[in-house]
């Protein structure tokens, strides 16, 4: 039962100067932040990595034989790679930390004698707050206002069940704390603590809005890095035993097993798919949609279909009214009608003309005031006694004043209530709500009851006034990105809980079908459906409308048994089901509840179905991106760990020395590497069928394409080599195999980046070339390098050979390319 001081209503909360000194007293509400490790216990991780090991391995083992300047530059290298690393990783974390400010939570605060919308941590002690179904209660709070209020307070006690609160109850049943959820009704309370001082804040248990759990995809690179370990053992071994076996010294074993250790070894690897993800997920954040689970940026390349809500999402939300049909359309039933919408309302207009609360009840206050009737009289005169919030499995609401009960709510369930239907006025009504529909608006609507019936409200004995028409339009954007996502092989289906022809109606509008007959399937067709049925439904089937959140859970379970990967939009409690159910579970940012986003893998900011589309392209833009790194640097380590094994094996020469690798891998790292990760996205990334959820990071057809640039690496880098050290002598055939590998993998870059994509990318390619010719000319021409890795001047004549062998590399790379394309559009 309700309970409410009818005083209340004058009442004026704190005011904002108020408020202002009693933040500066009490500080934000908000808890402490979990200490964070200190930079040197970050940058100590970067050491746990198994490449990284092993290369500290080899290290020592160059200082025991003695071989200081070998081990001097391995250091090196570990230490520039684990400080790219450390900085790539940091920059992560400050990306991630930075979504926080997206995902700042709002509280209906009375501040100024308004209702108004506030952040949540500006809360202070003697705020009255408004709570209701689907929030994340923002502080301790004292009861003023109780209306059939449920929370669930497992967070702080374990008990599963949630609790029924009341303003005349004892403690703590008169009370609601600070991180608990609001399962039912609705209610206000006087804010009692914040912070530090709430029962949660004294116990540090609140869960963290971001979740910080690792990608499959990051897991998939850790064990690909793990098996690149474990062969870079095993053929180290063999390379050692076979030159001990052929009666090499033991030292000349060991640097031969480090020298194939170094060349096969991708050490910047890790760091460069790091800061690819990092740089993704803030664009993905600058596009209005927040990615709470990193694990979504790896599904959502897989989506093959997507449920959105109609309302706010392929809508604008922006809701106005654009007919009322009355019961009696007279004087005085149009007063009553507007009086309804007045008591029968949770919103306000601020005296600017801005709005708070629910944009319907929003429309309905402006429509009033647009017939110049004076709401502040009628709510002072009649103020509210109780309430009944709106719930789906009795979708109205319903608010008890001294003389009436207002309410409002889903019109055919009014109408049920209102009138028989043996009445013929019951068809004339149907007929009303269906030509309103048939027009794509929103329909609610007005009855009112005696006070007396309040405690057996459901028995019937409803008067009708009329039914409201609200026009909301679609969102300009919407039609293009549903467009968009058939292109990409992406059903979308729309999932409201309008009218079956409203949702019909705005379906023609934006693009969602493009026949003249759209089928629509309700709520009763669906739960009287078998199994099999209801598998037929959801695959032709483009629109549910008058859903039900279960509905929505069995929705998707029904796709993803079809092998659909489902991405599902929700705003309320009720939609968490579902929204963890889905492999990407999609939470409105702006009408959503705190339980939805908690459910959800990703936010929009702003509620646009066009993020979505936008989301979707840029994970497949951040698996391209990640794929490609690694098509780019494993070709080139392997063709050096080949190199040194074929040389080790036939018991010739190296044709590059194990410094000389070390060098070509942090000229990569620190250079071209890093062109994948701020690469541009493809216009074809939108045009190309879903990737299959289970398909492998690197496929077999990737793993022939490295194959075949490997062996063109190796072949050239050995026949150039034999060439110049005969003519030149092995100095200068080292210097000329060293810059035509580094050659190569430019002329590789180039091809595998493709045409020019007008952004930050090209520059970065630009920058990098550029930065791997001036290194290159300076490995040559720099007496102090050429000490230390024992290199040699090149002539034009060399040079002509390294932008030859430059031009195969691309050549070779481009007819791969080819062969990965057979049957798909370019990348």
């Amino acid at each position: 039962m309700a309970s409410r001081d009818e005083s209340s209503v004058i009442q004026q909360g704190l005011s904002s100067d108020e408020a202002a000194l009693l933040k500066e007293q009490f500080g934000p509400n908000q808890l402490p932040a979990p200490p964070s490790p200190h930079w040197w216990q970050q940058l100590l991780q970067q050491f746990q990595n198994t490449l990284i090991v092993i290369l500290s391995m080899a290290a020592l083992l160059s200082v025991v034989l003695g071989h200081w300047v070998d081990s001097a530059i391995i250091g090196a290298v570990i230490l520039i790679n684990t400080l790219l690393g450390f900085l790539q990783e940091n920059r992560a974390e400050k990306a991630v930390a930075a979504l926080q400010s997206y995902l700042i939570e709002y509280s209906q605060v009375l501040r100024d004698g308004h209702w108004q919308k506030q952040p949540s941590n500006t809360l202070v002690p003697g705020d009255w707050v408004r709570i209701e179904n689907g929030d994340r209660v923002p502080a301790d709070l004292d009861l003023l206002e109780a209306h059939q209020l449920q929370v669930d307070e497992s967070l702080l006690t374990g008990e599963s069940l949630p609790l029924d609160k009341a303003v005349s109850g004892q403690k703590p049943d008169s009370m609601v704390h600070a991180g608990t959820l609001v399962t039912r009704g609705s209610g206000v309370g006087k804010v009692r603590a914040i912070g530090s001082a709430t029962a949660i804040g004294q116990i540090q248990q609140l869960m963290d809005q971001t979740q910080t759990q690792k990608s499959p995809l990051l897991l998939r690179i850790n064990r690909l890095s793990r098996l690149l370990g474990g062969a870079v053992l095993v053929l180290a071994v063999i390379a050692a035993a076979v030159a001990w076996k052929r009666g090499e010294d033991l030292e000349f074993a060991i640097l031969a097993a480090i020298s194939l250790a170094v060349a096969i070894i991708p050490e910047g690897l890790p760091a460069v798919i790091s800061i690819t993800l990092a740089l993704g997920v803030q664009r993905m954040a600058r596009q209005g949609a927040i990615i709470r689970q990193l694990p979504a940026v790896e599904t959502l390349g897989a989506v093959t279909v997507i449920c959105t809500d109609k309302t706010g999402t392929l809508t604008e939300n922006r809701m106005a009214v654009a007919d009322l049909r009355l019961a009696e359309d007279n004087p005085e039933g149009r007063r009553r009608a507007l009086e309804i919408m007045l008591l029968c309302n949770d919103a306000e207009i601020m005296p600017d003309g801005r709005g708070s609360g629910d944009p319907l009840e929003q429309a309905l206050l402006r429509f009033v005031r647009e017939e110049q009737a004076n709401e502040l009289p009628v709510q002072q005169a009649l103020p509210r006694l109780d309430t009944r919030p709106f719930d789906h499995e009795k979708p109205y609401m319903a608010t008890r004043h001294s003389d009436r009960v207002a309410i409002k709510g889903a019109p055919e369930y009014v109408l049920r209530h209102c009138l028989d239907f043996q009445n013929p006025e019951f068809a004339y009504w149907e007929g009303v709500i269906s030509e309103m529909a048939n027009l794509g608006l929103r329909t609610i609507a007005l009855a009112e009851a005696d006070p007396a019936d309040w405690m057996t409200l459901d028995a019937r004995n409803w008067r009708w006034l009329g039914v409201v028409a609200l026009l909301d339009p679609p969102r300009p954007a919407v039609p293009a990105a549903i467009a968009a996502c058939r292109e990409a092989g992406i059903r979308v289906i729309m999932v409201t809980g309008d009218h079956p022809r409203t949702a019909a109606t705005i379906a023609r509008q934006v693009g969602l079908s493009t026949e003249n007959s759209i089928k629509v399937v309700d709520h009763n067709r669906w739960v009287a459906a078998s199994p099999e049925e209801r598998r037929v439904l959801a695959q032709e089937v483009s629109v549910f409308a008058r859903v039900q959140p279960a509905d929505k859970l069995e929705l998707v379970q029904t796709l993803q048994s079809s092998g659909e990967v489902v991405a599902m939009t929700g705003d309320g409690v009720n939609d968490a089901p579902a929204l963890r159910r889905a492999q990407i579970g999609v939470a409105m940012g702006l009408s959503g509840s705190a339980v939805a986003r908690e459910a959800a893998a990703m936010i929009l900011t702003d509620d646009d179905f066009a993020h979505i589309a936008s989301a979707v392209a840029e994970g497949r833009h951040i698996y391209h991106n990640i794929q490609q790194t690694i098509l780019f640097m494993l070709p080139t380590n392997f063709a050096q760990g080949l190199v040194i094994f074929i040389a080790v094996l036939g018991g010739i020469t190296l044709p590059i020395t194990p410094l000389q690798i070390l060098w070509i891998n942090t000229v990569t790292a620190v250079t071209l590497a890093l062109v994948f990760a701020f690469m541009g996205a493809n216009q074809t990334f939108m045009q190309r069928p879903p990737r299959p959820l289970q398909e492998p990071l690197m496929t077999g057809l990737l793993w022939l394409r490295i194959g075949i640039v490997t062996t063109f690496l190796v072949a050239t880098v050995f026949v150039v080599f034999s060439w110049d050290n005969a003519a030149a002598g092995i100095r200068h055939a080292h210097t000329l195999a060293v810059n035509i590998l580094m050659a190569m993998e430019g002329g590789i870059l180039l091809a595998m980046y493709g045409r020019r994509r007008l952004d930050r990318g090209d520059w970065v390619l630009y920058g990098s070339l550029s930065s791997m010719v001036v290194l290159q000319g300076l490995f040559s021409q720099w007496s102090l390098l050429q000490h230390v890795f024992q290199s040699a001047t090149m002539s034009m004549m060399d040079l002509s050979i390294i932008l030859l062998t430059a031009f195969l590399a691309w050549l070779v790379t481009q007819l791969t390319m080819r062969i990965r394309k057979r049957g798909k559009p370019s990348s």
